[in-house]
């Protein structure tokens, strides 16, 4: 395990020591060489968000424009519960990915391909459980997939997007996130294209079948490069095939499992909570500032994902690249925040008078992307370093706190009377100030890792050696 094993910036590991020894040191590659593959893949990534925001953004313009407002919303509704499904099953992998793939040697392809066949019948399964409970509980946003055509489609598109999401992992655990972009820019295009066809054919459902169609099609050409290429390669060239035993996996996925499962319940619940709690043409308002609002803090985690991969191959400058990170989330993020809510009266009314109601929401969520950004960074060193314990109380604390306030404020939408949808508007107000909070309980192991100690100190220090 030691000589796997990421290190935390003082050299532990959890439940064990690793020592630093001058072959270690000697067998590291350059510190340029650790730092061009971070921001290599950092940059890759976040380009990959922003061209799939800007095209995003594109398509929910012409979906507003060649759809009606209740049409959008049932589709909006059903992506979102595609996206629910997605996040519970398949992204508790993709941080296990990210943390071992670098390490698997020779059994990389059998762990990929083990990881793709539980997740895509794990979330056909549960696709099915989750229609009936819509079907019983869910409100006319839903009514789509009471259809019984669309619910097999529904099934096979999360099925598809299980992969779609670990394969993006498995790409950036291979250090290969440059082909990301490429992958997203075709999804993106294709669904556009698909959107605009189908506007008169199939004007109930179009939004839904130009998401899923596209996404099952391109998924294909990119697994072919995977296991064609790329996986074959890494198993030539991988110099650590080490000793991993399903325990110390098995281990840490269960840890970043229960950690993901609150993430993503934060993340993909609070649509289906609003979902079930206005007509369908407000959740397409809504819809359309949470998907923007999305695509924001996909920007640190995109950032945060390659600071661990390369943390694991060089824990001694983990601490650097956290800082690095950090610096670009939170910079891009911030420039970001302010256009888009400057932005966001103007862009809102285009696709409509009624989307003006999410105004505020909108700019609310964007400003949440920054307490965000510092939680993803620290999630990201706490997968380097493989504090699963850690991942769990962090990203418990962070859903509670939001879902709490989003189900307590929608209570209470009176409260916001006068600043766009009041019911919208409580979701932004509930979101922000529950990434607030779990902003506040990482700063300190945080500024323990970076060093941040010692600026306080120094003060004092130079004063005693003045003396």
């Amino acid at each position: 395990m030691a000589e796997h094993a990421a290190v935390t910036g003082v050299g532990e590991i959890e439940g064990a020591q690793l020592p630093a020894t001058d072959d270690r040191v000697r067998r590291s590659p350059s510190r340029h060489s650790a730092s061009t593959g971070f921001l290599r893949n950092s940059y890759a990534l976040v380009l990959s968000t922003g061209i799939s925001g800007a095209l995003g953004l594109v398509y929910w313009v012409l979906a507003a424009r060649y759809y009606s407002d209740s049409d959008v919303g049932r589709g909006s509704a059903a992506l979102s519960a595609l996206m629910l499904l997605t996040g519970v099953v398949s992204a508790n992998f993709a941080g296990t990915l990210n943390r071992f793939i670098p390490k698997t040697g020779h059994r990389t392809v059998i762990v990929v391909a083990f990881v793709y066949l539980v997740t895509s019948a794990a979330v056909a399964v549960l696709a099915v459980v989750l229609l009936f409970v819509l079907h019983v509980w869910g409100g006319p946003a839903y009514d789509i997939l009471r259809e019984p055509a669309n619910r097999l489609w529904f099934v096979a598109a999360a099925a598809a997007a299980s992969v779609i999401t670990i394969q993006d992992s498995v790409l950036t655990g291979l250090r290969q996130a440059v082909w990301v972009p490429v992958w997203n820019v075709t999804f993106a295009i294709a669904k556009i294209v698909l959107l605009v066809v189908l506007a008169h054919a199939m004007p109930r459902t179009g939004v839904f079948y130009s998401w899923i169609i596209p996404m099952i099609i391109v998924m294909i050409p990119v697994n072919m490069l995977i296991f064609g290429k790329l996986l074959p390669r890494h198993v030539r060239t991988s110099v650590h095939d080490t000793d991993l035993t399903s325990v110390q996996i098995a281990r840490f996925f269960a840890g970043d499992y229960l950690g993901a499962l609150f993430l993503y319940g934060a993340m993909f619940l609070v649509p289906i909570l609003v979902a079930v709690h206005v007509a369908p043409h407000t959740y397409a308002y809504f819809f359309i500032a949470w998907s923007v609002a999305t695509m924001m803090n996909l920007v640190a985690v995109n950032i945060a994902t390659p600071m661990a991969v390369e943390g694991v191959r060089h824990p001694e400058n983990l601490a650097r690249f956290c800082r690095s990170a950090l610096n670009r989330a939170v910079g891009l993020l911030l420039v970001g925040a302010v256009v888009v809510c400057l932005a966001a009266p103007y862009a809102m009314g285009l696709l409509g008078a009624g989307y003006l109601d999410a105004v505020v929401l909108l700019q609310l969520l964007a400003f949440a992307s920054l307490p965000s950004a510092v939680v993803d960074v620290y999630l990201g060193t706490l997968r380097a370093r493989t504090r699963s314990r850690r991942i769990i109380a962090v990203q418990s604390l962070r859903a509670c706190m939001v879902l709490g306030l989003v189900i307590a404020f929608q209570q209470c939408p009176q409260l916001f009377a006068g600043f766009g949808n009041p019911a919208l508007t409580a979701v932004g107000v509930a979101v922000l100030l529950g990434q607030c909070v779990a902003m506040s309980a990482v700063l300190v192991d945080l500024g323990r890792l970076l060093g941040w100690r010692w600026r306080v100190d120094a003060p004092a220090e130079a004063s005693e050696a003045s003396r």
